[in-house]
C-alpha cells in the first residue's frame, strides 16, 4: 500500500470491523477463472438465475443501472460484459466474462488504491477479439486519422453533419497539429458501447512523447457523426 504518494509499504492486517460484505473471500487468479468457467457453462446455477442476475436493474423511473445482481452489467469491446472488482489491504482485483463469447479476463494486483486491475483488464480484453470487426473498425479510423495529418478528409465516411464541422480551417489545424508527430507506434481501440442510437468508439493513439484520444460516434448506417482528437490526460 501507500500513504499518499509515498513509497510502498507492506500492507498491514486488516483489524476487525474493517471488511465488509463479501470482504473475507480471497483466492487466487486460477480459483477465479474456474468460477468464471462455470458461470459461462452456467453449472452452478439454473439459467433463470443467470439471467437474473445479469440483467440490467432498471429503476421506477425507467433509469437503466448497469448493474445486476452483485455485478456490473456493461459493454466492453462491443460484446456484453459481466464484470465486478474488488480491493482490500494490500491489493486489487478485477474480474470481467464476457458470457456470449466464452472468455473471461481475471487480473489481481498487489497495491490497493490504484485502478491497475481494471486498466490491465481493459487492456487485455480488446485483444482477445483483435481479428474481428474491432481491427477494421481500428484501420478505417486509423486512415482517416492519417489522412487529417495531411489535411484530407474522405467524405463519403462522414455525415452532413460531420462534413461541415471539418471546415477549411479545421483541416489546417489538424494537420499542422498532428503532422509532425509522424506515425503512431500503436494505435488501438479502447472501448465501444451502444448510446443514443449510435455507436460509440473510442481509441488511442500513442507517439514517443504524446497519447492521443480519438473519439467517433457512428451512425447505424456506418456513416462517421463525429470524430474528434484531443491529448489524453
Amino acid at each position: 500500500m501507500r500513504y499518499a504518494l509515498g513509497p510502498p509499504r507492506v500492507a498491514p492486517k486488516e483489524g476487525k470491523g474493517w471488511l465488509f460484505a463479501a470482504g473475507e473471500l480471497a483466492m487466487p487468479a486460477q480459483d477465479l477463472a474456474e468460477w468464471d468457467i462455470s458461470i459461462i457453462n452456467q453449472t452452478v446455477l439454473k439459467p433463470a438465475s443467470y439471467r437474473e442476475m445479469e440483467t440490467e436493474v432498471v429503476l421506477k423511473n425507467g433509469l437503466g443501472t448497469r448493474y445486476g445482481l452483485g455485478v456490473s452489467v456493461r459493454q466492453e469491446s462491443g460484446r456484453r460484459a459481466i464484470e465486478h472488482g474488488g480491493e482490500v489491504s494490500g491489493f486489487t482485483a478485477d474480474n470481467m466474462v464476457f458470457p456470449d463469447e466464452g472468455v473471461a479476463v481475471v487480473v489481481l494486483t498487489n497495491q490497493d488504491s490504484v485502478d491497475a486491475s481494471a486498466a490491465v483488464a481493459r487492456k487485455i480484453a480488446p485483444l482477445l477479439f483483435k481479428y474481428d470487426d474491432a481491427s477494421k473498425e481500428e484501420q478505417q479510423s486509423r486512415a482517416v486519422f492519417e489522412g487529417l495529418q495531411q489535411g484530407k478528409i474522405n467524405r463519403s465516411l462522414l455525415t452532413d453533419n460531420a462534413s461541415s464541422y471539418f471546415t477549411g480551417q479545421a483541416l489546417q489545424d489538424f494537420a499542422s497539429s498532428l503532422g509532425p508527430l509522424g506515425a503512431p507506434q500503436e494505435y488501438s481501440q479502447t472501448m465501444r458501447q451502444e448510446r443514443g442510437g449510435m455507436t460509440f468508439r473510442l481509441f488511442e493513439a500513442h507517439f514517443p512523447q504524446k497519447t492521443l484520444e480519438i473519439w467517433e460516434r457512428i451512425m447505424p448506417d456506418g456513416k462517421i457523426e463525429q470524430y474528434q482528437v484531443a491529448a489524453k490526460d
